[in-house]
């Protein structure tokens, strides 16, 4: 009987010391809307006849994201976008989808309102054939507010592009651009 009675009692303290320390992190999930606007940014083309740097319009910028809070400090986020890119005074038109894995360090300045601070990396697409495909990565900074299992905030992005796109003729990439977001977000 103790040979049952052992092994028994050293898998329930071990499966109660797992779901404890598994319960010592405490876990908010979170999905919700994006709608932003460029604020800077644009396109830098060198040819052999010169260089030119095309400045883009302030168009909309809209998305999803969803993630988990961890701790009510440490904010993983996956985020998607979607931007339309357009040359100032042209009518020259692309679009721009990028998804990025955000990190946020959550700072409670009171119950219901929030600043943050972090960085994110990410991959971006052009819908065009223009090759403008590649790796983004940035920093962000914002405040929210929280009310209920709801919040809603605001934040000021910086973000680097490595995408370039070259021809026999020119080279043309994406300059670094500032964009101010705001969000509504429903927490699990």
């Amino acid at each position: 009987m103790k040979k049952v009675i052992t092994p028994l009692a050293v898998l329930i303290v071990s499966t109660f010391a797992i779901s404890s320390a598994h319960a010592a992190v405490k876990q908010d999930y979170f999905l919700g809307a994006d709608l932003g606007l460029r604020l800077s940014g644009g396109i830098g083309v060198e040819t052999d006849l010169g260089n030119a740097d095309l400045n883009f319009d302030h168009s909309a910028i809209y998305g999803l994201h969803g993630g988990v809070t961890l701790n009510d400090h440490h904010r993983l986020t996956l985020a998607y976008t979607h931007e339309e890119l357009s040359f100032a005074g042209t009518g020259i038109t692309s679009g721009l989808d990028t998804i990025k894995q955000k990190y946020d360090y959550v700072f409670n300045l009171s119950n219901n309102f929030n600043l943050t601070a972090g960085a994110n990396v990410g991959y971006e697409m052009a819908e065009d054939n223009s090759n403008l495909n590649g790796m983004v990565y940035g920093v962000q900074t914002g405040i929210e507010y929280n009310l209920n299992h709801w919040s809603f905030g605001s934040e000021l992005g910086y973000t680097r592009h490595n995408a370039e796109a070259s021809s026999d003729y020119f080279k043309s990439s994406l300059d670094n651009e500032a964009t101010l977001m705001t969000s509504a977000t429903y927490h699990f």
